[in-house]
């Protein structure tokens, strides 16, 4: 993890040192709204998220630093198959339910390809380390018991930019990997890929 936050340092440095620059940077406002598939088990799950960034004048505005808030709950459902929950007197319901709801707070070294392929559009990728906060709630038995944790992960996120009005319009696509140990899930990556997103990038100067 220590090498995630050295790239993000790295790439970054130049496009703080020109802050101060005679030609200002550019501030990055996006709301985005997506569809988030996990790599385990669990089911896909609506994605909101709130991208501040700094498009520093190096390389005409092509580096940017962001920082990014995004929350996301996928769910699973199923039922335990063991044939000691239907002996005795009373047979069990093995049945269950299985919330986990996260919160990212994501910092991206990302480059923007400017008029690369056309005039208007800009295609960008990067990546970055990501602080994942965790809260599982599974109700099995009649009880609900609540985990919580929170560990630090990778990203990385790719998309393009189509230039309409005051900003852009964009898609995305991001993968990140943060693993959880709760009692409900076990030693498992809940990270997964943000399969689709999409919003709007104001400039803000």
């Amino acid at each position: 993890m220590k090498t995630a936050f050295a790239i993000v340092l790295f790439l970054a440095a130049p496009a703080l040192a020109q802050a101060g620059a005679s030609r200002p940077g550019r501030l990055l406002v996006a709301p985005k709204l997506g569809l988030f598939e996990p790599t385990s088990r669990l089911g896909g799950a609506f994605y909101a998220g709130l991208e501040v960034g700094y498009a520093a004048p190096l390389l005409e505005h092509a580096l940017a630093v962001v920082l990014e808030f995004d929350w996301y709950r996928p769910k699973a459902s199923g039922a335990v198959a063991d044939p000691r929950l239907s002996s005795g007197a009373q047979a069990a319901d093995g049945s269950y339910q299985l919330g986990l709801a996260e919160f990212g707070v994501l910092l991206s070294a990302v480059y923007r390809a400017e008029d690369l392929v056309m005039p208007g559009l800009t295609p960008y990728g990067g990546l970055g380390p990501g602080l994942y906060s965790h809260r599982a709630a599974i109700t099995a038995f009649g009880t609900t018991n609540i985990e919580t944790e929170t560990k630090l992960g990778l990203q990385l996120l790719g998309g393009i930019d189509w230039n309409l009005g005051p900003g852009a319009a964009f898609a995305e696509v991001r993968y990140h990997f943060a693993r959880v140990d709760f009692l409900s899930t076990g030693n498992a990556n809940t990270g997964g890929f943000l399969a689709l997103g999409v919003g709007y990038r104001l400039r803000l100067f």
